[in-house]
């Protein structure tokens, strides 16, 4: 039996499937971050076989029958990045079709949509929009040393910030500082400081923090509520972004434009979700929440065998 497999690989997590030509799910699995900047291609290399093997055995399916990989990843949104990719994938013995995880994300959430936009908020941050005719029109998402508006790591570093300057005197008073130690098992700021500057300390650590900033402004604290407010600001703006240069249409009167939303951020974060939305009204409209993002990279897979069959 012939099957495929659909990759999510993002900065932390990694989810992967397994289907049927038909489109019968046949197994499920999660991994840790696929990002090769982060882990490099040998490791990413590595994971992706590991996945195969694991997925094959899950579902009881023969290797040598897996007809194609699909993958959207995040940090292969240049030519050089899937360029790499696809060299340190040569062996898996199939083809792979390699893209960005806003890719197969769109794809999840638009389903049969001719347009619309996908914003992902998560570890980092994009917005990624597909028009009627084709083009694609993006926001975001260069990293967190240049770019990440709104993501949690955005949240946890700002958090961080200005918990400090609370502690200083130089922002509103907040328990935030506190929180923040407390939830990373350090003794006070200098541990705080020492924790920030290990090597051991991953983007994933500190985007780990927009948990406690939200809980905290669930409490009512103004200094954490106004750091989730910011990163709404943030994320709209990564939305209206992409509404103005790839969607001129979206005038007030016309039909807003359907915004899927992904990430642990905007999934797990009422509040950020609410205001977000209220940024956003008139303009544009966030979708309930859809399929999965690897249901996009199997959605991909499958077009790409058709596409393959229609010209035979």
């Amino acid at each position: 039996m012939s099957w495929i497999i659909g990759i999510d690989g993002g900065g932390t997590k990694t989810v992967a499937c397994a289907a049927d030509l038909s489109g019968r799910l046949l197994a499920r699995i999660e991994k840790g971050a696929a990002n090769y900047h982060v882990i490099g291609l040998s490791a990413f290399a590595a994971l992706v076989a590991g996945i195969v093997d694991d997925l094959a055995e899950a579902a009881g399916c023969d290797r040598s029958a897996l007809a194609l990989v699909s993958l959207g990843l995040a940090g292969a949104d240049r030519d050089r990045d899937r360029e790499l990719l696809g060299g340190a994938l040569s062996g898996l013995g199939c083809p792979c079709l390699i893209g960005s995880d806003a890719r197969i994300a769109l794809a999840a959430g638009l389903g049969d949509r001719e347009e619309g936009i996908v914003l992902i908020a998560g570890t980092g941050s994009i917005a990624y929009g597909r028009t009627r005719r084709g083009e694609i029109i993006r926001a975001g998402g260069w990293g967190h040393l240049v770019s990440d508006e709104g993501s949690g790591y955005d949240i946890g570093r700002q958090a961080i910030a200005r918990g400090l300057k609370a502690a200083e005197g130089r922002e509103i008073p907040s328990l935030l500082l506190d929180r923040i130690i407390d939830s990373l098992g350090v003794a006070d700021i200098a541990g705080l400081i020492a924790f920030l500057h290990s090597p051991a300390t991953a983007k994933a650590d500190i985007a780990a923090l927009a948990a406690t900033v939200a809980a905290l402004a669930a409490e009512g604290d103004k200094l954490a509520a106004a750091v989730i407010a910011d990163a709404a600001v943030e994320l709209a703006g990564l939305v209206a972004s992409v509404v103005a240069r790839g969607f001129p249409g979206a005038a007030p009167g016309a039909a807003p434009v359907p915004v899927a939303a992904y990430g642990g951020l905007l999934l797990g974060c009422p509040a950020l979700r609410e205001r977000l939305a209220g940024l956003l009204a008139g303009q544009a409209e966030l979708l309930p929440p859809g399929p999965e993002p690897v249901m996009g990279a199997l959605k991909i897979g499958y077009d790409y065998l058709k596409s393959l069959k229609a010209g035979s």
